[in-house]
């Protein structure tokens, strides 16, 4: 019980305020309040739908074998079959006892099962996003214990290199196998291009980084930069989705095309820009270069500084990217970061080498 408590002590807060946020939004955009039972019953089926996913449906179904995919295929749609019966007996039930109702109309009218489905499929993914959540905090804790166990023992390299490759075993174990991960978010996007596009074409351009990502993951230490400047279109476009007042200028000289690049280094840079970056002010917008200075290739961001920059997380990502530059290029390459001004700059430079080898085929 204890260790229930500990687990899920922060939720009933977060859920209160997640509850706070979605009822005065609905009221300061359509001055409109229902009654407070009303509120707690649906709220309570809603998160019911949630915990449902990421406390059963999830743990039990992502097992790697087709037994539990199939039963991920089946108690998904079960599930939204309960929860829109649920929500129907629930409006009922307040209509008659309260002569009111939540959504409206308690009848099963194409509306209503439209609305709820979505809502449905709205919490289904706070509940997914809950199991990835105390997915990794398990493991980050596993790791943890395993650092702090490392750091009290005297231990052989031998055995120490053995506990880190079980540990690695142990991480990529407790992932969602990636072929089913694409998949779904293949459902998803044949699902939804027609009635919802726009989520439709999040969903094809996240579909898109992730499959780059597990390619690379397996694939070679040096990869064409033009599949990372492909990555971060989709990424730049899944941003200006999300923010529609996000500015971005992209150039890449076109003798770069083909130069020669580890993964993630082109990505991260613009990923830690969007993040920590202010990019509103459409008349400076953030800028990302690729131009080729003699026998270097050179990158460079440029942004508005955001009051609110959070300065631990930036020079975190940006010393990771360091890090792994050293790791293949030794002194060879460089990366360096500072204000200038209203402005943030980071500049990589790395040798420049033209990339010979077969790309690996994207697709979605």
């Amino acid at each position: 019980m204890k260790t229930l408590f500990r687990k899920y002590r922060w939720h009933p807060l977060l859920w209160a305020l997640f509850a706070a946020y979605e009822i005065i939004s609905i009221y300061t955009v359509h001055d409109k309040l229902a009654n407070l039972e009303n509120y707690l019953v649906h709220y309570a089926i809603n998160i019911s739908l949630a915990y449902t996913l990421s406390g059963w449906i999830l743990p039990f179904s992502l097992g790697g074998d087709r037994r539990r995919i199939l039963t991920l295929a089946i108690s998904i749609p079960f599930a939204l079959m309960l929860y829109l019966m649920a929500s129907n007996f629930a409006d009922r039930l307040l209509g008659y006892i309260g002569e009111a109702d939540f959504f409206a109309s308690a009848g099963l009218d194409e509306i209503f099962i439209a609305a709820t489905i979505w809502r449905g499929i709205y919490f289904m993914g706070i509940g997914s996003t809950v199991f990835l959540f105390q997915n990794r905090v398990t493991i980050l804790q596993q790791a943890a214990e395993m650092q702090q166990a490392a750091s009290n023992a005297e231990v052989q390299k031998s055995k120490l290199a053995l506990e880190l490759a079980n540990a690695r075993n142990a991480y990529l174990q407790a992932q969602i196998n990636p072929h089913f991960m694409l998949s779904s978010l293949s459902y998803i996007y044949d699902h939804t291009r027609k009635s919802a596009p726009t989520i439709a074409q999040t969903v094809r351009y996240l579909s898109k980084l992730l499959r780059y990502a597990l390619s690379s993951e397996r694939g070679p230490e040096k990869i064409n930069i033009s599949e990372e400047i492909e990555q971060v279109e989709n990424l730049l476009k899944i941003t200006h989705i999300k923010k529609h007042n996000s500015y971005v200028r992209f150039d890449c000289e076109p003798g770069c095309q083909n130069a020669q690049i580890i993964p993630f280094v082109l990505l991260s840079l613009v990923e830690n820009m969007l993040k920590h970056g202010d990019l509103s002010n459409a008349t400076i917008p953030g800028s990302i270069l690729v131009f080729r200075q003699e026998e270097t290739l050179v990158i460079e961001t440029k942004n508005l500084k955001s009051d609110g920059i959070n300065d631990t997380g930036l020079h975190t990502g940006l010393l990771n990217i360091q890090q792994r530059l050293t790791h293949v290029y030794g002194n060879h390459a460089s990366i360096s970061y500072f204000s200038e001004g209203q402005y943030f700059l980071t500049v990589v430079r790395i040798p420049f080498e033209n990339y010979s080898s077969l790309q690996i085929p994207s697709s979605f």
